[in-house]
């Protein structure tokens, strides 16, 4: 009876074992840019301001966003929650850049989060964008947790983390301006985020779900502000819908 009980025992322990979520990476993974998006690299496509272009950006609802002059440039400010709910589990307060799309890229802005609840408020950077059912996006919340502070895959259903390394949150501070860079290499499938000037990841992915598509600036349930966004990568321009 006790070699069964044992027997018993040990399978269970194994089913376990395998069933476990797996761990994430204590170390930080080698990430590394594209050559096209390299600022050092001699083959490095300029960086474009998309804040040149306001007409391109698709708001949900325009009553919820606001253009502002500011002495480094334009600000994009997320001013309230959107009137809108996507078709899936996923950031409600979007903003998407509609003109261009990208494969590899490094985007840098600056940004600041405006809200300070007891929540576990949150700006995000969406890419890859090719639909409201299909991009990635990177969630900046202040506590790691299953949904929060994650890169998340949304593919025809709710939100997926993705993310295979990560910090314990994001520091966000009050009325500061953070920085922000984010690198994607379709070869590798590698994502990243940098935070300020650390030169740990906030977090990484490794996914080639998708290749190409546009990037978005905002939100899932929170405000914020954006301003000196540069992006450099391989684009191509997208024709605009009749």
């Amino acid at each position: 009876m006790t070699s069964r009980i044992t027997l018993v025992y040990l399978l269970i322990k194994s089913a376990s074992v395998l069933l476990a979520p797996a761990q994430e990476p204590a170390m930080p993974p080698l990430i590394v840019e594209p050559s096209c998006c390299a600022g050092s690299s001699r083959t490095a496509a300029l960086a474009l301001d998309p804040f040149v272009e306001e007409s391109a950006w698709k708001f949900a609802d325009a009553t919820a966003w606001k253009w502002q002059a500011a002495p480094t440039g334009k600000e994009l400010i997320l001013l309230k929650q959107n009137a809108y709910k996507p078709p899936y589990r996923s950031p409600i307060n979007l903003t998407w850049f509609q003109s261009r799309e990208w494969s590899h890229f490094s985007l840098t802005l600056e940004c600041q989060l405006s809200r300070f609840d007891e929540g576990n408020n949150d700006l995000c950077i969406a890419f890859a964008g090719s639909g409201a059912d299909q991009f990635y996006y990177i969630h900046l919340g202040e506590k790691a947790d299953t949904p929060h502070h994650q890169i998340h895959l949304v593919e025809h259903a709710d939100r997926r983390p993705i993310t295979t390394f990560r910090s314990s949150g994001t520091p966000w501070e009050k009325d500061t301006w953070h920085k922000l860079k984010i690198v994607r290499n379709i070869d590798t499938g590698d994502i990243a985020v940098w935070f300020d000037n650390s030169p740990t990841p906030l977090l990484a992915a490794r996914d080639k779900t998708f290749t190409w598509g546009k990037i978005a600036l905002g939100s899932f349930d929170d405000e914020g502000r954006f301003r000196n966004v540069r992006i450099r990568g391989t684009s191509r321009k997208v024709s605009p819908v009749p």
